[in-house]
């Protein structure tokens, strides 16, 4: 039966509306991505709240350093972030006894030492109170004013990796991909696939650690050895990403790969590898298990960033033993970051700012810095102190 005129402009001016209701906004010029934003906002306001969608914020910082509790506390007020403090541990204060019986012989610093326990205790609280998810920084963390919206972004990234599409499979989208033609792809994150929606936590109920807060990460690539998902998720026209020339974990550094690779202003999701330092990283109660588990009682034998790095690369996956199936390896751990990174390493001004960068090189104690951060809360915080608008606050990194 033949359409009549009329009933076929009825039938297209219905298809076209449904269309320009339905899609999602397109993301053009460098205020879009935060435009786009609101969507999840209204459906994930957890992630604005004053634990940034974790059920807790720990801070270390070791007692006689109060003036960086200072500053950490005005900063976290600031940034309305609700943040616990632990005591860090001096590494003098650490026995030998409690250590894991192959750090003998390694020739661990009393400064490792003191790191690796003040980490433990802080991952031996959230086991402990059965904390669900937390997020854990080192004092001199700093971050973007405009944080909780980046987070917002980063949550709806991340959950490729941490939440299963629907379907028999119950996988996610990244280890869909391992299996198919094409498991080094590239996505936008507003093109995601749909998801079940998460019960434990806005970023996704299968994680062991977010890595927010680093010095360096590299992109993976088609795995060959290791079954890790080289899925990288692209936000595009981010406007909180410096240009590329900006993008190093120091003055002295490298340019970081991300900068030649993609266009600027683009941040990109993917699963840790061979990732340094600890400025901030997510446990979920899982991950917060596995790690006391491995680091608090089997493993102790260089910094703890770089054995957080080796046991989210898999280094640590061992063949589990069962009678019928024989080896069978055990699944790797779900990191992700991010790159840039959220979270960053402050440099304040004066004599005690005066120390070796990661990779060679100092730091000038004449003029503070946070590398990666735009609208840094500690460089702006006496602006915000007395009620400066966003308009009003100096963009470290302007392009």
């Amino acid at each position: 039966m033949l359409f009549r005129p009329r009933n076929v402009l009825a039938f297209i001016s219905i298809f076209v509306v449904c269309i320009l209701f339905f899609k999602p906004p397109p993301l053009h010029g460098a205020s879009s991505t935060f435009e786009y934003l609101e969507t999840f906002a209204k459906k994930f306001p957890e992630i604005s709240n004053a634990t940034l969608g974790f059920q807790q914020v720990f801070v270390i910082n070791l007692p006689e350093r109060s003036d960086r509790r200072d500053a950490g506390t005005l900063a976290a007020a600031l940034s309305e972030i609700d943040a616990t403090w632990i005591d860090g541990v001096a590494g003098q204060h650490v026995l030998e006894k409690v250590l894991p019986e192959d750090s003998a012989g390694k020739g661990i610093s009393k400064g490792n030492k003191g790191s690796w326990r003040a980490h433990m205790n802080v991952l031996q609280r959230i086991v402990q109170h059965n904390i669900g998810s937390a997020l854990i920084l080192e004092d001199d963390a700093d971050w973007d004013v405009r944080l909780k919206s980046q987070l917002q972004v980063f949550a709806q990234a991340a959950r490729a990796f941490t939440q299963r599409v629907p379907g028999k499979s119950q996988q996610s989208f990244a280890e869909e991909l391992l299996s198919s033609r094409f498991p080094d792809r590239e996505q936008d994150f507003n093109r995601l696939p749909y998801t079940v929606p998460p019960r434990l936590s806005p970023y996704g109920d299968s994680w062991d650690v977010l890595w927010l807060g680093h010095c360096g990460t590299e992109i993976p690539r088609v795995p060959k050895k290791v079954n890790m998902s080289a899925l990288k998720v692209l936000v595009p026209d981010d406007p909180t990403v410096p240009a590329p020339r900006h993008l190093k974990a120091h003055p002295f550094a490298l340019q970081d790969a991300i900068g030649e690779l993609y266009p600027p202003h683009t941040r990109v999701v993917h699963l840790s590898m061979n990732t340094t330092c600890t400025q901030a990283y997510a446990v979920s109660q899982r991950g917060a298990r596995k790690l006391l588990w491995q680091f608090g009682l089997q493993t102790f034998t260089t910094g703890w960033d770089l054995m957080l790095r080796d046991w989210c690369d898999g280094s640590y996956t061992q063949a589990s033993t069962d009678s019928t199936n024989g080896n069978l390896p055990t699944k790797l751990p779900v990191c992700v970051t991010v790159q840039p990174p959220l979270f960053s390493q402050h440099y304040g001004k004066g004599a005690a700012s005066d120390i070796t960068a990661p990779g060679g090189g100092f730091i000038s104690k004449k003029k503070e810095m946070t590398p990666y951060i735009r609208l840094s809360v500690r460089l702006n915080m006496e602006r915000m102190v007395n009620g400066a608008g966003l308009e009003d606050l100096v963009d470290q990194w302007e392009d």
